[in-house]
């Protein structure tokens, strides 16, 4: 009976010392301070994207095509006008990013990391959804005017050739997307942890 309690004690306390030690501060602020990063990041190069393929098209819609039916005008409109609505939400959201600082008060930091989140959220889901749905009613502005010049075949070919890369592309983007979020979600928790 004595050598079970020894055994019993000793692995009692042998499993106590199993026990990791809570993260600390510093390694804690290490991890928001790299998902931040990461997010800056994707906001950089998604505005990059944005910016390069805002420029294609204004010069394939405007100058290329040159469209004359004033539905077509509309249309492209529209798309470039919703387009660089987006691009300028990116830009804002860049600039309210570089603007966090870790040397505020904790309670005002973990208020803005909220507040980011919920801009980014707020893109990423209202804003995004709303420049797609306008840039695909400018789209279907101009195929009155491609009709004009092309067979049904290859008007066929346009249409199918905007929603299936469409779609695809969307799917692939949302995963980013989703990472994005979820790493945005992680530093405002672990703020929330640090004020505990």
């Amino acid at each position: 009976m004595t050598e079970f309690n020894k055994n019993l004690t000793s692995a009692w306390k042998d499993s106590g010392s199993g026990i990791p030690a809570p993260p600390s501060t510093q390694s804690l602020l290490a991890k928001a301070k790299e998902l931040n990063q990461n997010s800056m990041n994707f906001q950089r190069n998604n505005l990059i994207i944005l910016s390069i393929s805002f420029l294609m098209m204004c010069y394939f819609l405007i100058f290329f095509f040159g469209f004359q039916e004033i539905l077509s005008k509309i249309g492209v409109a529209l798309m470039l006008g919703f387009f660089l609505f987006r691009i300028i939400l990116e830009a804002y959201s860049i600039q309210k990013a570089k603007s966090d600082s870790l040397t505020e008060p904790s309670a005002i930091n973990l208020e803005k990391e909220e507040d980011f989140l919920g801009l980014r959220l707020k893109i990423h889901s209202t804003y995004t959804y709303l420049t797609l749905g306008v840039y695909t009613l400018g789209f279907l502005f101009l195929l009155p005017e491609f009709s004009l010049y092309i067979s049904s075949f290859w008007m066929a070919a346009i249409v199918v050739s905007y929603f299936v890369p469409g779609i695809i592309l969307t799917l692939a983007i949302r995963k980013n997307v989703q990472k994005e979020i979820r790493e945005l979600q992680t530093v405002v928790d672990l703020k929330k942890k640090l004020m505990d």
